[in-house]
Formats: structure tokens, sequence, C-alpha cells
């Protein structure tokens, strides 16, 4: 059984919102689509960046304590 996904909101400034739309409509998505499109592959680039600097932190004998 797989969760549930996940909602998101934001706001946009009206002429913001206009112009995506234009851009959907151009492209046959919609919204909700377009936006996935964009922030998944921003999202997976920023955990995998994340876990590189972990492994280069620990390589370097770094265990982000600092007490004794």
């Amino acid at each position: 059984m797989s969760l549930d996904r996940e909602d998101i909101r934001g706001k946009l400034d009206p002429d913001t919102h206009a112009a995506l739309k234009a851009i959907c409509d151009a492209e046959g998505v919609t919204i909700a689509e377009f936006v996935e499109s964009v922030l998944v592959p921003v999202i997976r680039r920023r955990v995998h960046e994340a876990t590189l600097i972990v492994a280069g932190v620990e390589r370097a004998g770094k265990t982000g304590r600092n007490r004794e």
C-alpha cells in the first residue's frame, strides 16, 4: 500500500499566476503537474547534495559533535 501524495500550497502575484497558467496551457498540463515537474528534480538534487556533503564531512573525520 502506498502513501497518499501530499498537497502543497503557494501564493503568486496575479500577473505571475496568469503567466504560469499560460505556460501550462501551452504545455497541455495542469498547474499542479507543472509545479511537480519543476519541484521534484530540485528536491531530489538538494537531497543528493546533502548526502554528498555528509559523506565528505564524515570522511574528513568530522562528526558534528562538538562535545567530548
